[in-house]
Formats: structure tokens, sequence, C-alpha cells
């Protein structure tokens, strides 16, 4: 009962250790959320949008009256009227010392145009911002996307690289006793070194960009700290278009960079309106109430109203050159918005063939790493025989972890390519990569290329050790999840060592 015991309570302690390190990573769509509510620049964008709002106000504003206090203390040189005539044939009071207090209202009766034109400008400004915020977004959570994939490629290499290493170095120490017992030339351990040495780089190097992705990952996030532990992508069902056309339908619909030349466009019509609008008369009700005192503070009051025209006459073409001004900005957003329609169909059709390529290549990867295992089991055999030489196997080898990175690299990329089409017609959100209800249901996490259990067991099994390098026996779980005609276990291959007088 002890063992089962331990057993039991090891299986238990494993568990909980698991379902912690899961709630502690970060999902590529909480790691997008994060980002869209922390990144700075994205906080920069709405701070100008929330500009733009006051600006629609202020231009909402200039339509209502404008009411000012006016207050003043004076004085002359010389007595002066402390107000007005009020009555005929009474001469007012006169004073050097004069004070008055009054309100001013100032109401425009007509502009030219000039004030909804001002109110429609203000409010195509807000949703070119607005639009600009959602591009903005659209760009960082693609960025994330891209470096959260990129993150887990160089942890999915490393992972590899660890197995590859750890075979390698077992197989270092095959050689080297069989060259002590005189069964093996010291060039074989050479040249074993030598991919040794080239593999240990490798994982320096992917090491190393995995660093600087999770470092361009945190910056990203906006939040500061540490890099997060990142989780596996999970089966992701994201709303794809079925079809070129149907994603430039979308892309014209709701593409960001789309509308806010449209905005953009519009606001020129309204400078436009403006620009012509100072050309014609403006008119003004105009009207004062105050009271006047002189050195006695004695109060008079007064009070005035009228209309007030203003008509320009000469300006030195000024007004003139303003119109031209905004009639060539509104060509200039025209033509900007046709060479954004002409791109955006390009970009459609690259993110359709990038995703499109990408699934064809994960499929050629994928058979090309299924040929580079059977070979490397054929070139283990032939080598354990002596039919072949330590540069054959090691060729074998390195063909296979060229294949299983090439794997690796296309798998992350459809994901990679999933959000670029999704940029590209405007509709990328976190919840794009959540997984999905059957995914959570099962409680697996499938990546779209993660790695096999078949790809330890090529590295763990190639060097026909009968232990792994873990100190495991092989029988135990070199067969783990690996399909029959995949089989390439420990006890597969010859059990004698290599033949004496074998090629190099």
């Amino acid at each position: 009962m002890k063992p089962l015991s331990r057993l039991l309570l090891f299986a238990f302690i494993f568990s909980f250790g698991k379902a912690a390190f899961s709630a502690d990573s970060l999902p590529l769509w909480e790691a997008m959320e994060r980002a869209a509510q922390s990144n700075p620049a994205i906080k920069s964008q709405q701070v100008e949008v929330s500009r733009q709002t006051l600006e629609q106000d202020i231009a909402h504003g200039q339509h209502l009256p404008k009411v000012d206090l006016n207050a003043a203390y004076t004085s002359y040189a010389y007595p002066t009227f402390v107000t007005p005539i009020r009555e005929t044939g009474v001469f007012p009071p006169m004073d050097r010392n004069i004070a008055n207090i009054g309100l001013a209202l100032n109401l425009p009766l007509y502009s030219g145009g000039k004030l909804v034109a001002g109110e429609a400008l203000a409010k195509h400004n807000r949703e070119a911002s607005v639009q600009a915020l959602r591009a903005g977004g659209q760009d960082l959570l693609f960025n994330v996307a891209a470096t959260y994939t990129k993150a887990l490629h160089f942890r999915q290499l490393v992972k590899v690289l660890d197995t590859r290493i750890k075979a390698l170095q077992q197989e270092e120490k095959d050689i080297e006793l069989r060259i002590q017992q005189g069964r093996a030339a010291r060039l074989e351990l050479i040249r074993l070194q030598t991919q040794l040495s080239q593999a240990r780089y490798d994982k320096v190097s992917v090491t190393q960009g995995e660093k600087d992705a999770l470092s361009l990952l945190a910056s990203l996030l906006g939040g500061g700290g540490p890099a997060p532990i990142l989780s596996e992508l999970g089966e992701t069902a994201p709303a794809l278009p079925v079809s070129a056309e149907e994603a430039m339908r979308r892309a014209l619909q709701q593409r960001p960079d789309i509308l806010r030349l449209d905005a953009i466009g519009k606001a020129a019509q309204q400078k436009t309106v403006i620009a012509r609008g100072d050309r014609l008369p403006q008119i003004n009700l105009v009207t004062k109430v105050q009271e006047t005192s002189g050195g006695d503070w004695k109060g008079y009051d007064d009070w005035q109203m009228g209309v007030q025209l203003t008509l320009p006459i000469f300006d030195s073409d000024i007004r003139k050159h303003r119109v031209e001004q905004a009639s060539l900005e509104q060509r200039q957003n025209t033509l900007q918005q046709e060479d954004a329609r002409n791109r955006l169909a390009s970009d459609v059709e690259q993110a359709f063939g990038a995703l499109s390529e990408s699934r064809a290549r994960l499929e050629a990867a994928t058979q090309g790493e299924r040929e580079a295992s059977e070979a490397l089991r054929i070139e283990t055999l032939r080598y354990h025989s002596g039919e072949n030489t330590i540069t054959d196997l090691l060729g074998a080898e390195s063909a296979l972890w060229s294949a299983t990175a090439s794997r690796l690299q296309a798998g992350y990329d459809i994901a990679v390519s999933q959000a670029r089409l999704l940029r590209v017609i405007g509709e990328l959100v976190p919840d794009s990569f959540r997984p999905s209800a059957a995914s959570k249901k099962s409680g697996a996490e499938h990546s779209l290329s993660g790695i096999d259990p078949f790809t330890f067991a090529q590295y763990l099994s190639w060097h026909r050790c009968g232990m792994t390098c873990g100190g495991e026996p092989t029988e135990q779980n070199a067969n783990v999840g690996i399909s029959p005609r995949q089989s390439l276990a420990a006890t597969d291959l010859p059990g004698h060592s290599i033949q004496q007088g074998a090629r190099l």
C-alpha cells in the first residue's frame, strides 16, 4: 500500500502544480486584451479622441451667444462725461475718475456657413481620430500575436534542441567507449562533437531569440515587470472570410485606415466651405448693458443693441488662396483614398496567399519530417550494421532537426497569417484567438505546431543506447504517442555494437 499511496500523492502534487502553472500563464487572447488596455501608444491615441470630442463641443458652442462681463476704472487728465446725454437739455455730469461695469452679448446671425461647416469639421476630425485609434489597435494586436507566437516557436525549438543535445551527448559517450575498446575511429568522435557544438550554438541563439521576443512582448503589453509565462495557442476558430471578394467587401466597410481617409476627405470638404465662408459677409447681434459712475460713485445705467455687419473688401487675395489651398487638400485626399483602395486589394490577395502558403507549407513540412525520421531510422540501422559512416548518420539527424524546425515554423506561421488576414479586413480582436468551447470542455491544449511526442522519441532513440539521457529505460517512454508505422524505439535496433572496420 505504501508505494500506491506515494504514487497517488505524487499524482496529486503534479496535477496541482500543473493547474497552478496554467492559472499563472498568459494566453494569447488575454495578452492582446492587456496590450489594448495598457499600451501607452494606445492610451495616447485615446487621449487624442478625447481632445477631438472636446473640439466637437467647442464647434457646437460657436452657434450659441457669448456673454462677457466687462469692468474698468479709468483716470483722465481732463474731466470727461460720466455718461452719455440721457435727456434733452440736461448736461451729464463730468469727472476725471470714471468706473463702469457691464455685460456684453454677441450672437452670430449669419457667418457664411462657417459655423455649420466648423461643427461638421470637428465631427469628421473626431471620426478620423477614432479610426486612427482602431488602426493603431489593429497594428498593436497583430504585433502582439506575431511576437507571442514567435516566442512560443523559440520555446518549442529550445525543447527540441535540449533533447537533441542530450541524444548527441549520449552518442558521444558511446563513441568514446567504443574508441577505448578499439572499435571506432577518433574521426567519428570529432565529427559528432562538431555537430554537438553546432547544436549548442543553435540553442544559445534560439534561447536569446526567445528572450528578445519575450522582452518585446512585455513592452507591447505596456504593464512593465517581468516577461509573462506563455501558454499554447489552443484550438481557435477565428471568423475568416471564405474568399478574397468577401474579404475585400468587409475591408471596405471596416478597415480603419480606409474609414479614416473617408473621414479626412469629408473634413477637407468642410475646410473648403469654411474658406469660402471667409469671403462672405458676417452678421452679428451685439448687445451691451452697463453702469457707470464718477468719483462720487453715483451710478448711471445704460444699454445698447444693434446688428453688426462685416464685409471683406480687399485682403491681397489671402482668402482666395485659402480657398484654393482647401480645394487642393480635398484633391490630395481623394488621391490618397484611391491609392489606399488599390493597396487594399493587394493586401487582401497577399494575406490570403500567405495563409494558403502557410497551410501548404505545414503539410509539406510534416511530410518532410516523416521522411527525415524514416531516413534517420534507416541510417541508424545501417550505421549499427557497419554499412554507412557517421557522416551519413549525422546528416540524417541534421535533416530531421531541420525538418522539425520547419514544421514548427510553418505551424506558428498559420496563426500569424490568420492574424494578418484579420488585420487586413479590420476585424482583429482578442476574441479571435480565444480557445473554442470544445477545447475548453475537453481541457486539452492543441497547438498548431506543438511538439509531437514522436519528436522526443526520435532524438532519444536514434543513438541506439538502451537508456535515455535522463537515465530511464527507453522502452518505457520512447513509444509514447507513436504510431506503429512511425515507431523508432530502441528495441527496433540491433543489440550489437558497430562492426569493426566500418567505413567513415
